[in-house]
């Protein structure tokens, strides 16, 4: 997948994470509570957007024939599978997270757990292939400058940073006993469930490099 590109735009895909902190911060600023916690609600209207996009990425990745088959697939399931998260589909089964190893020791139908366990090995092989496939030659290019592993690095790192901002407020409440006014709460909220929803935008901006290149 990553191949000698050309050396401009190698920070394109930052503008989305940064933008979208902006957008929620902005939010909170102007919006109130009621409508803020309306938008970023589960399956609200930013969590509905963000898995929509996810949609979308694994859709083109599947048929840029442009990238290898391996890669290519690996792509598609993966992001199909974040879209799905988003959705909260690893819950629909039974209420419980299929991603967890006590729903697999649990009283679920037999048929379910099968079902559930053949959908998470295959999000598991995609991410392995992945990592095979492309961790090396990301690393190389992160080195050279390259846009299209500059932009990927940049979603590994914003993925990092929501996950960080969604596990704060209840990691210093337990660990510390640190706890946010509800207005606070409220922005951490903004935060996390507006930038996560940049991820699929540089996904598609690395997408975009990577077209050029092959051009």
């Amino acid at each position: 997948m990553f191949e000698e590109s050309p050396r401009g735009g190698r920070w394109s895909a930052v503008w989305w994470p940064a933008v979208t902190a902006v957008a929620a911060t902005l939010f909170w600023l102007l919006l109130s509570p009621e409508t803020l916690r309306w938008l970023i609600a589960e399956n609200g209207p930013i969590e509905g957007t963000n898995a929509a996009l996810y949609f979308v990425c694994s859709l083109i990745f599947l048929l840029t024939r442009r990238i290898e088959p391996a890669t290519r697939v690996a792509l598609g399931v993966l992001f199909a599978a974040f879209g799905a998260r988003e959705m909260d589909w690893h819950k629909a089964l039974t209420g419980k997270s299929v991603l967890k190893v006590s729903y697999y020791l649990g009283d679920a139908p037999w048929q379910q757990r099968l079902l559930a366990f053949i959908a998470v090995a295959l999000v598991a092989a995609a991410v392995l292939t992945l990592l095979l496939r492309q961790a090396g030659p990301l690393l190389h290019h992160w080195r050279r400058r390259d846009p299209v592993a500059s932009s990927v690095v940049i979603f590994a790192v914003t993925m990092f940073i929501t996950k960080v901002i969604d596990r704060m407020e209840n990691l210093l409440a337990e660990d510390w006993g640190i706890v946010f006014a509800p207005e606070t709460g409220l922005l951490i909220g903004s935060l996390e469930e507006t930038i996560e929803l940049s991820l699929p935008l540089i996904a598609l901006v690395a997408w975009a490099q990577f077209r050029a290149m092959r051009r």
